[in-house]
């Protein structure tokens, strides 16, 4: 295995449900010799790519995260992308989400956490399954058609009983989520959660992803805010196709 190979291994070993790991269970998910790993670690920690927590395992370092925000999907138009997502936030006070797409799957690059404390069924960085989600519909009414392949390749995980795990059915949901331009999910991955999306377009009209509010089932009607989630992911749509070519943007540094 090639020195980079290596490197990626290591980074990779990290994951949502694995967000701190002890030397010994880096060398163990990355296959590597103890003495390896140690050294490769060591070199993440000093440039800053892994750090030790309070229980002295590693984590995700600082520098990373730097550098991970840097992607065009979660950082080139979030100036104007952020203005409409906190203004759906204001209005609706429930989780704002926009996810994206990034290797036939969405991922979550932006969120507003509402009062109400909802769980949601994923973080930042983190991606959501097509058939089980509101934005996943989404992205298989107005993504690339070879999302479907994804779709096809296994069974369907079903997180909940209201998980939709029968394919006609799914098409039949992204088929009204097509003509609607709007998808609900009741308690498709989490039981008491419900989320509302709409899709999102960039420039030439190229799907990016789709914004959605997510709350507690039975605390909100998921119909009524409907209109309002589309409307923000028409408003954000129509920033993105005419940011152009523009720089991406910054925050406020200090001066030199």
């Amino acid at each position: 295995m090639a020195l980079q190979e290596r490197v990626l291994s290591v980074l990779g070993a990290f994951n949502a449900d694995r967000p701190s790991l002890s030397l010994s269970e880096i060398a163990e998910i990355t296959g590597l010799p103890v003495s390896t790993a140690h050294r490769l670690v060591a070199n993440l920690v000093a440039w800053g790519a892994l750090e030790r927590d309070e229980r002295r395992r590693y984590v995700i370092g600082l520098r990373l995260w730097e550098i991970g925000v840097l992607s065009p999907r979660a950082y080139r138009y979030r100036s104007r992308i952020l203005p409409f997502l906190e203004e759906l936030f204001v209005a609706t006070r429930e989780h704002v989400v926009l996810t994206a797409l990034l290797d036939g799957e969405g991922v979550m690059v932006e969120q507003l956490l509402g009062r109400r404390g909802a769980r949601l069924a994923a973080g930042l960085g983190e991606r959501l399954p097509l058939h089980a989600s509101s934005p996943g519909h989404v992205f298989l009414a107005f993504g690339p058609p070879e999302l479907w392949e994804t779709v096809e390749a296994e069974p369907l995980h079903a997180y909940t009983p209201r998980t939709i795990t029968d394919r006609d059915r799914l098409r039949a949901v992204v088929r009204e989520v097509r003509r609607t331009s709007v998808s609900i999910s009741e308690g498709a991955i989490v039981a008491n959660t419900v989320s509302i999306s709409a899709p999102v377009f960039a420039r030439r009209g190229e799907f990016y992803g789709a914004v959605s509010v997510v709350a507690t089932i039975g605390t909100v009607d998921p119909k009524a805010l409907a209109p309002a989630v589309l409307r923000v992911a028409k408003l954000i749509s129509a920033a993105l196709a005419n940011a152009g070519e523009e720089r991406p943007f910054r925050p406020l540094r200090r001066a030199d």
